[in-house]
């Protein structure tokens, strides 16, 4: 746009110039410079001095600012308009970057033209000023909404009907309207998560046995704990036709109140199973055979299945895919039970193969899952299954409940608060 007609009509349209006369219209013609711009070049750049403005002749721009978490869109313009006159008048370096977004044509006017032409046509002046009192009255506005949702979302009180005004800003707010809208959202997905985890929480407290009334019932040492973190899992004990007590921990891949029905399903088919016949591979595999046919969330689970005989110390377990069971024996030596196989609800020609071995008197039966040995500190280090090696080694005379309460107390110590991203379960039943 180089022909000074179409100059001075763009000039004239932009409102800060409406009513300057003909003698300021051909001054600026004269002082400018025209330059043209292809997409995505940079026509002004944020800290830099304000010593020119732009007159945006034809094409759009994209006003931006950055901050410590990156850059953050402010507004989209459209030619004719003037950008960068509230820093050239004020002697402000630039508070904002203004690229091209698509082929710009622009009219550059020196500050000391622009601020000629300012005391010649006070008007101007006036126009400027105005606009930038509309443009804050907006901003506070907008920032009076965020805040209000800001504290709504702290408050857990946040109305989605939020979400519509955040949606539809003012336009020289729109794209951050539209940020903080979305970061709203993902804020209210992952409290809707919180309280799924929750209710997951709740259903695997629901599931587990009552294990000091099964141990008053029995006369066997067992203790059981489970703290959930964001995966679900769990435990169970029960006294078998034989007399023989049979008890497990499992972990399921996958998260919320799906994984804890999964897992509640699992355990409860395998515990109707031992209760008909006390069989573990075939209570494990008639359990799977169910999964496999009534698993659209395609889930699965590592489980370890173990049965006990109180009175000659005989113990038979079934390992699929799950951490091997530890053995304290009475001296504080500490066994690794061979485990292997693949997990429940994956494959319909599982094979379970029981393993036996023996507890002597003193010893104890350790089962766990992988938020013991997972479990993170801050600096993500992991517990580690050496520390449980020698926690349980170094526990020889304590009993099941007592084992428990030191792994537990160990965990948390090490984490030191830190979020853990798995249950810690533990079982122990000493004989």
């Amino acid at each position: 746009m180089n022909d000074s007609s179409g100059l001075r009509a763009a000039i004239l349209a932009t409102s800060a110039f409406r009513d300057l006369s003909e003698d300021n219209v051909s001054f600026l013609i004269e002082a400018g410079e025209t330059r043209s711009f292809e997409p995505d070049a940079i026509l002004m750049t944020q800290g830099e001095p304000s010593d020119a403005v732009m007159l945006i002749l034809a094409g759009e721009v994209t006003v931006t600012t950055d901050s410590a978490h990156g850059v953050i869109p402010i507004s989209t313009v459209k030619g004719p308009c003037l950008v960068g006159e509230t820093g050239a008048l004020a002697h402000l370096p630039r508070t904002a970057t203004v690229r091209a977004c698509t082929e710009v044509a622009a009219l550059c006017i020196g500050r000391a033209a622009l601020e000629q032409v300012a005391r010649a046509a006070p008007s101007m002046l006036i126009d400027v000023i105005g606009h930038m009192g509309d443009r804050m009255r907006k901003i506070y506005g907008a920032i009076g909404l965020y805040t209000h949702a800001l504290g709504a979302l702290e408050r857990h009180e946040f109305d989605p009907a939020l979400l519509d005004e955040l949606r539809n800003p003012m336009p020289d707010l729109a794209d951050f309207g539209e940020t903080f809208g979305r970061m709203a959202e993902q804020i209210i997905l992952r409290r809707q998560r919180d309280d799924e985890m929750a209710s997951a929480a709740v259903i695997q407290r629901a599931l587990l046995p009552k294990v000091d009334e099964f141990a008053a019932e029995t006369g066997v040492d067992v203790s059981a704990s489970m703290t959930p973190a964001r995966d679900v899992g769990g435990d169970f004990f029960i006294r078998l036709q034989d007399g023989r007590i049979a008890f497990g921990v499992g972990d399921v891949c996958g998260k919320g109140v799906p994984a804890a029905l999964f897992m509640g399903i699992t355990k409860t088919l395998i515990r109707i199973n031992l209760r008909e016949t006390p069989d573990l591979p075939q209570a494990i595999l008639k359990a799977n055979a169910y999964l496999i046919n009534n698993n659209a969330a395609e889930l699965f689970a590592t489980v370890l299945y173990a049965a006990l005989d109180p009175q000659s110390g005989e113990l038979e377990y079934c390992s699929c895919g799950h951490l091997p069971a530890l053995i304290r024996r009475a001296d504080g030596a500490v066994e690794t039970l061979q485990a292997g196989g693949l997990p429940v609800g994956l494959f319909d020609r599982l094979k379970v193969k029981a393993r036996q071995t023996a507890m002597g008197e003193g010893d104890l039966l350790f089962l766990y899952t992988d938020g013991v040995t997972e479990a993170a500190d801050a600096e993500e280090r992991q517990f580690g299954e050496d520390r449980l090696l020698d926690l349980l080694a170094r526990s020889a005379n304590a009993n099941a409940t007592e084992v428990i309460a030191r792994v537990n107390a160990a965990v948390g110590e090490f984490a030191q608060g830190a979020p853990q991203f798995d249950d810690v379960t533990c079982l122990a039943i000493a004989h």
